[in-house]
């Protein structure tokens, strides 16, 4: 994965800094592996903090802007204040289209009526069930079903889900758990990093792709045989 992770995305912007407390062992950004160890990045370092400068910054029509891809914004240690100073600034781009993505997805709930329709409701869920072993965050049933609540707060929003990298999962119950967010877009792909994890098999990552299909857009990433997987005979 790059911070342009997704085909639709056109640049990224971050005015957030600070460390993430989500903890994400494949964080492709603040991972062990990532961004801002390799680099010494210093502004993802201690607590949240804006930067204004970044702030200045406005956007027009055929953008579409990842904000805050180095980080979560919504994460529980980032104030309510700093989360509607970065709307505040989203809203005086209004030609311009922008993706939020967290994994505290229950957090949009507190913004109701304060989030502009041109900003893309997203959330990472790797699978309908729970890997306590790769983060911090909440788990993954519990962000579906936030974003349920999501859904119902928000009926003119697109939302959006990825489901990158995936883990394993029970077909039917995700599928219909997805499909209840009337999502916009899905993205769906193995890791890239070669962290090992808790993976399904090449052919049912290909049977939730095809299933989601039925109902929604999928941007398709890196489909492949789990780490584990034995090629076939």
């Amino acid at each position: 994965m790059t911070s342009r992770m997704f085909s639709f995305i056109t640049g990224t912007s971050n005015p957030l800094g600070g460390k993430c407390p989500g903890g994400c062992v494949y964080c492709w950004a603040q991972g062990e592996k990532g961004l801002a160890k390799r680099y010494n990045m210093e502004k993802y370092e201690g607590g949240p903090r804006l930067y204004e400068k970044v702030l200045r910054k406005r956007y027009g029509p055929d953008e579409f802007v990842f904000v805050v891809d180095m980080r979560d914004l919504f994460s529980p240690d980032v104030s309510r204040e700093m989360i509607l100073r970065v709307l505040e600034w989203l809203r005086e781009s209004p030609d311009a289209w922008f993706l939020l993505l967290t994994k505290w997805p229950e957090r949009y709930l507190e913004f109701v009526g304060e989030i502009p329709l041109n900003v893309v409701l997203g959330a990472t869920i790797e699978s309908n069930q729970h890997h306590p072993e790769v983060s911090s965050a909440p788990s993954c049933p519990s962000r579906l079903e936030a974003m349920t609540r999501v859904r119902k707060a928000f009926p003119e929003h697109r939302l959006f889900v990825s489901v990158e990298p995936i883990l394993t999962f029970e077909l039917e119950g995700f599928v219909e758990a997805l499909k209840k967010l009337r999502p916009w877009k899905v993205a769906l792909g193995h890791d890239n990093y070669g962290y090992e994890l808790s993976e399904p098999c090449e052919a049912d990552t290909r049977d939730l792709r095809l299933s989601l299909q039925q109902f929604t857009d999928v941007d398709v990433k890196n489909i492949r045989k789990a780490w584990n997987e034995e090629a076939p005979i």
